[in-house]
């Protein structure tokens, strides 16, 4: 059963967005991402019933305009490969097709940064939802998130490629100490990152489906809002759309607040 899913993606408190998303091949292109500044954001509903669904957000980063290039190229290389492994075979083959794609997208972000000094240094993150009929997996690199939602607890599918969940990881931090650790935001692990011998590789998490909720979203939604709040949020209002539209209004509430994106996908067996 392919139910509605929702999207809304909103510009914060910054001159330009950099966060992009794919919605059932859809995302925002090269001028929706100029009208931002104005429009200030965007809220799209899709219902599909092709056999094989993407969904992703992505979180661009790099100088002027260069974060919005690197998260453009993400989702417009994830929407043709959406199309192209409609018929491929066994689902673990296309969660390998979706791992090279994340490789080649990674190559082009990199290259294009060395071809370009306009672009040097860009990169973005990667969430990636892949479903077929009752199977799931969640591809991702860098720190935006999956969750998901049974209708009365959040759990996070994914874990941030940062320097802060690396010292939780090791023990060398605590989460109440988290804050005031200064590299805590410093990514580790990103689309466009090239070191020499190390090929990129996104985390890979299969999910076993039931009724609930699976969200994406960039980090202007979870460094504005806990876990808590999130599900808080869920728990209140029964419409998704009106819930994403509600934890995206309280993510962007402050002056200074980050792009904010999130994906809402309803699962129903």
């Amino acid at each position: 059963m392919h139910l509605e899913q929702v999207c809304v993606s909103h510009i914060g408190g910054r001159l330009g967005h950099e966060d992009n998303f794919l919605l059932n091949g859809g995302y925002i292109t090269p001028d929706e991402q100029r009208e931002m500044a104005g429009k200030r954001f965007i809220c799209r509903t899709e219902k599909t019933s092709a056999n094989i669904r993407f969904f992703a957000v992505c979180d661009g980063m790099g100088g002027h305009n260069a974060g919005e290039v690197a998260s453009n190229i993400c989702v417009t290389r994830l929407a043709k490969l959406e199309t192209a492994v409609q018929n491929s075979g066994s689902f673990k083959n296309i969660v390998e097709i979706c791992h090279k794609a994340v490789s080649d997208i990674n190559s082009e972000v990199c290259a294009k940064g060395r071809e370009n000094s306009a672009l040097r240094g860009m990169g973005s993150t990667l969430v990636l939802l892949v479903m077929r009929g009752s199977e799931c997996a969640v591809l991702n690199v860098g720190d935006s998130r999956a969750y998901f939602f049974d209708g009365a607890n959040i759990s996070q599918i994914t874990k941030d490629h940062t320097e802060g969940q690396r010292m939780l990881d090791l023990n060398i931090l605590a989460p109440d100490e988290l804050i005031n650790f200064p590299a805590r935001k410093n990514l580790n692990r990103y689309i466009g990152f090239y070191e020499p011998g190390f090929p990129l590789k996104a985390d890979e998490f299969f999910i076993k489906t039931q009724n609930g909720l699976i969200l994406l979203c960039s980090d202007g939604v979870s460094d504005s809002l806990t876990n808590v709040e999130i599900e808080e949020y869920l728990r209140a209002e029964s419409n998704i759309k009106i819930a994403a539209q509600n934890i995206i209004e309280r993510a962007v509430a402050k002056h200074d607040s980050d792009n904010a994106t999130l994906i809402i996908v309803p699962i129903k067996e």
